[in-house]
């Protein structure tokens, strides 16, 4: 489909990362106990969100009900054309509502775009505070046999400010705005996770993680302990948390102090 795009996009950012899920609740429970903050129980989607940015641009990651198990990210433009998704949350604070619209998207990387018409809802006071010191979603990884064509690919589709870049051998960087891609070789990728020795996906190109910004390690390291979830440390203080506990999704803690 990605191949058959003329006209570039003008993308802002990546807007969220979604996780579609033919188990949403189990996902939302492994999030829960990874210390993240989520939307109520009992509306999908469910949302785990962070202080964006820019104040017209959310930060945040869903999980949703699918037939299929994929995960795809959202590209924010301006204006789309498409379908129009409405929500409702009701939080401690009263309820929280709004809508965005979905439009097409592509690949070789699953994106889709979309137009937040209420991007304040993401930002409540109740939802953008974690115990586990989550302050921001920073990163995608996606795996691809060829990631320089793959990031060349998306280059030609994607317009606004998108740059790519070469930043390690089998590793390179597709950047929109404030949320980075960055697209590994099978080989690097394995290299760069092997402490928790992460699967090669099947089917490439694929998203296979993410990577938060948090305040410290350590209250992270205890509620990780105190559930019972496994996690490895690397360089710079960084928690590593494979796929297989999360439910598919390698995840990388950050500490920013």
């Amino acid at each position: 489909m990605y191949d058959q795009i003329i006209m570039k996009i003008p993308v802002r950012d990546i807007d969220h990362l979604t996780l579609n899920s033919t188990q949403p609740g189990a996902i939302a429970t492994k999030m829960e106990q990874l210390g993240f903050t989520l939307t109520p129980d009992g509306v999908w989607p469910r949302c785990i969100c962070f202080m964006p940015a820019d104040e017209d641009i959310p930060n945040y990651i869903e999980i949703a009900q699918s037939p299929v198990d994929f995960m795809n990210v959202a590209m924010n433009l301006e204006k789309v054309k498409g379908e129009k998704r409405s929500f409702k949350w009701e939080t401690d604070d009263g309820e929280i509502s709004g809508s965005l619209i979905v439009g097409d998207g592509g690949g070789p990387v699953p994106w889709l775009t979309v137009q937040q018409n209420n991007p304040d809802a993401f930002v409540e006071p109740t939802l953008v505070v974690h115990p586990n010191g989550a302050l921001a979603f920073i990163c995608v990884h996606a795996v691809s046999d060829a990631p320089k064509k793959t990031a060349e690919d998306l280059e030609k589709t994607w317009g606004g400010d998108t740059r790519v870049e070469e930043v390690l051998n089998g590793c390179i960087l597709v950047r929109t705005g404030m949320v980075e891609l960055l697209i590994w070789s099978p080989a690097a990728w394995l290299k760069e996770y092997k402490a928790i020795e992460p699967m090669e996906p099947k089917r490439k190109p694929s998203i296979t993680g993410i990577a938060i910004a948090i305040e410290r390690a350590r209250p992270l390291q205890a509620i990780l302990r105190a559930n019972n979830v496994p996690f490895e440390t690397t360089e710079g203080d960084r928690v590593l948390v494979s796929p297989e506990t999360t439910g598919g999704l390698l995840i990388e803690f950050m500490p920013q102090n």
